[in-house]
């Protein structure tokens, strides 16, 4: 079964498809978020629902130089996010790093760093330095 083409809104032709299953443990692939519309004279609110990206592939497609709605766009399909690219060369490029890539958690953190004081030899933690300008 072949996947039909998708288009951006400037009707651009998004054809090569690259497919990834998101690991578990991972946030949910969709969030939704209501908007206000007029409908008449009334304001009435509306759903809609957006795809959560890999924020680990989303830093590699900017990293390329690719931009997302004019190289490439992201879909999920229920069980697979789908990413479709104009350019074939792009896709394969892609599906080359996400063979080997791993997902990593959407949360980052700082790195916590001790100081150890040169006359009693005891770790400073970072929560207890003070910080002066």
């Amino acid at each position: 079964m072949t996947k039909q083409a998708r288009y951006n809104k400037h009707g651009d032709k998004f054809e090569h498809v690259i497919t990834i299953a998101p690991q578990p443990g991972q946030p949910d692939p969709t969030y939704s978020y209501k908007f206000p519309t007029l409908e008449g004279n009334q304001v009435v609110e509306r759903w809609a629902k957006k795809v959560r990206p890999i924020k680990d592939l989303t830093r590699y497609l900017q990293g390329c130089g690719l931009k997302r709605f004019k190289d490439y766009l992201i879909d999920f399909n229920g069980q697979d996010y789908e990413y479709w690219f104009r350019d074939a060369r792009m896709a394969l490029l892609f599906s080359l790093r996400c063979s080997f890539m791993k997902q990593t958690r959407a949360a980052h953190r700082s790195h916590g760093f001790k100081i150890e004081c040169p006359d009693c030899h005891k770790h400073i933690g970072q929560e207890d330095i003070e910080w002066t300008i």
